[in-house]
């Protein structure tokens, strides 16, 4: 839980990957796709992903500038899309699909921020009376799945060679170059697993051999196993597998890197040893030649390392993913394996992992696209599974495109609901900079993991919540369903089409021992 705190100044960019390239587009009047309900008939979701923006007061010496600042807005919305339909798919959806576990889908579909979609289409258009910038990017379910069976087609032939490679490497007695092709394999164990997630929750079950795939994977993994010298005998072991893997991996030297805090499966929810592991790994990787440390909050880096932790018998298996942020590509990674008690005391799930797992299923139901309004919300600590120890303070911010309202609730880790701010306004000369929220909240019992849910819209204020005040603090009354309900009602008085988006920032709050 967070209590209000005091106020202190951070200024942070944002930066978006997956680069869109396009030109203005001259139409005799507006085009159909600007209003809502047109994108809907013409661009229907069962075969369309799509993501649209809008930019006010756009000079005309500036539209050029601000066009791919919305580009990369767009892209946010076509990624959030298959990350929204991967949420809020179920183990029966899953279990359908051809040849593909409801646990190794999960297991490869846990970072869709960056997902790199192909065949992506934009049309712009300038409004010159109003000075209003309009940008609609959009893929075909069809076209996308296509080329996705072509990546993993050729993917797969490269698995393959490099599986024979590694096996005439340990024929011939040759462990190190053996090694360093079991290195180059890993990354694209990740991107072919990225594109079959991908593929199958939209719905392709067609062309996907994903048993020769997993053959593959299980030898090259057992080949692994049995050329290993070292014991992963303690978390410190861990972070110097993982960045000696990491660091063979990246030829270039003094690349920029943030090191995200490795979350339990597919929750996006830290634990004690998600916190530790992340110490040791800025620890190991702040001594390399390779890499260059950046914070939580910084987002002007070129490489990201993120990472999940699964449970299995008697051991956790790590995965961790180094992406590019410039493009979204999948570079680097590494897989290894830690017995449970090797971990002594130190937890690898929060406390309140189940009544956690349900809010967010919860929150999931029936989430809406952000459509016309792009938000992105950040904390001191990043925005990608923070963790916070007791006493530790937590500043937030909030950067939007467009003048709008928006509503910030806390989920503390006892179920308790707290409108932390309600209808902040954005005004037209904050718009596209990072707002720093004026409060700011101390980190204290109870602890575990947390959600901070924020809605943003155009037009009218909020509808209100069931709320009761106490000492400062306003506690919701209504239930998860009811709240969602209001805040992505999107209606307004006179007709107007009303801009929305939704954030959700998973938050683990520890004691500070």
């Amino acid at each position: 839980m967070f209590a209000i705190s005091k106020y202190s100044l951070l200024i942070l960019l944002l930066l978006s990957t997956l680069p869109l390239t396009s030109s203005i587009v001259i139409y005799k009047g507006e085009p159909n796709w600007i209003k809502a309900e047109n994108r809907l008939v013409e661009f229907n979701d069962d075969n369309y992903l799509k993501g649209f923006q809008v930019a006010l007061n756009v000079a005309p010496d500036k539209k050029s500038d601000r066009l791919q600042q919305l580009q990369q807005e767009v892209k946010n919305n076509l990624a959030e899309s298959v990350s929204v339909k991967i949420e809020s798919s179920s183990k029966l959806d899953i279990a359908n699909a051809s040849g593909a576990s409801y646990e190794n889908f999960k297991q490869n579909s846990t970072s869709f921020s960056n997902v790199n979609l192909s065949g992506v289409t934009q049309l712009n258009y300038y409004d010159e009376k109003k000075q209003t910038l309009y940008c609609f990017a959009y893929v075909k379910i069809d076209e996308l799945l296509s080329s996705n069976r072509q990546r993993i087609q050729e993917a797969n032939k490269k698995i393959s060679a490099l599986k024979d490679q590694i096996e005439n490497y340990v024929s011939s007695e040759n462990i190190i170059a053996a090694k360093k092709s079991i290195r180059k394999v890993i990354p694209v164990f990740r991107e072919v697993e990225e594109l079959y997630s991908v593929s199958i929750i939209l719905g392709d079950k067609v062309d996907l051999n994903y048993d020769e795939f997993l053959k593959n994977q299980t030898q090259i993994e057992q080949l692994t196993i049995e050329l290993s010298n070292n014991q992963i005998a303690s978390i410190n072991d861990l972070a110097t597998d993982i960045s000696a893997t990491i660091n063979d991996q990246i030829e270039i030297s003094k690349q920029t890197l943030t090191i995200d805090n490795f979350t339990f499966e597919d929750t996006k929810m830290g634990s004690k040893f998600s916190r530790k592991l992340n110490q040791l790994l800025l620890s190991k990787f702040s001594t390399s030649s390779k890499f260059k440390i950046l914070t939580g909050a910084d987002t002007q880096t070129k490489y990201t390392l993120e990472g999940t932790v699964w449970e299995e018998d008697h051991t956790l298996r790590v995965v961790s993913i180094l992406r590019n942020k410039s493009n979204g590509a999948i570079e680097g990674g590494s897989e290894s394996i830690i017995a449970k008690d090797n971990l002594n005391t130190t937890t690898y799930k929060p406390d309140n992992l189940e009544q956690a797992k349900l809010v967010q299923e919860l929150m999931s139901t029936d989430q809406k696209l952000s459509s016309g309004l792009s938000l992105d919300v950040i904390t001191n600590k990043g925005n990608k599974s923070p963790i916070y120890e007791g006493g530790e303070i937590m500043t937030l911010y909030v950067k939007v495109n467009r003048p709008c309202k928006v509503r910030f609730i806390y989920h503390m880790a006892d179920g308790t609901k707290v409108l932390l701010l309600d209808n902040f306004s954005i005004h037209p000369d904050e718009v596209n900079q990072m707002v720093k929220v004026s409060q700011q909240f101390e980190c204290y019992p109870p602890f575990g993991v947390e959600t901070l849910q924020v809605f943003a819209k155009t037009g009218v204020n909020f509808n209100p919540l069931n709320t009761t005040e106490d000492q400062g603090y306003y506690f919701i009354n209504d239930d998860i369903q009811t709240i969602n309900s209001n805040n992505r009602s999107t209606s307004n008085l006179d007709d107007s089409e009303v801009a929305f988006s939704e954030k959700r920032v998973v938050i683990t709050t520890l004691p500070s021992n």
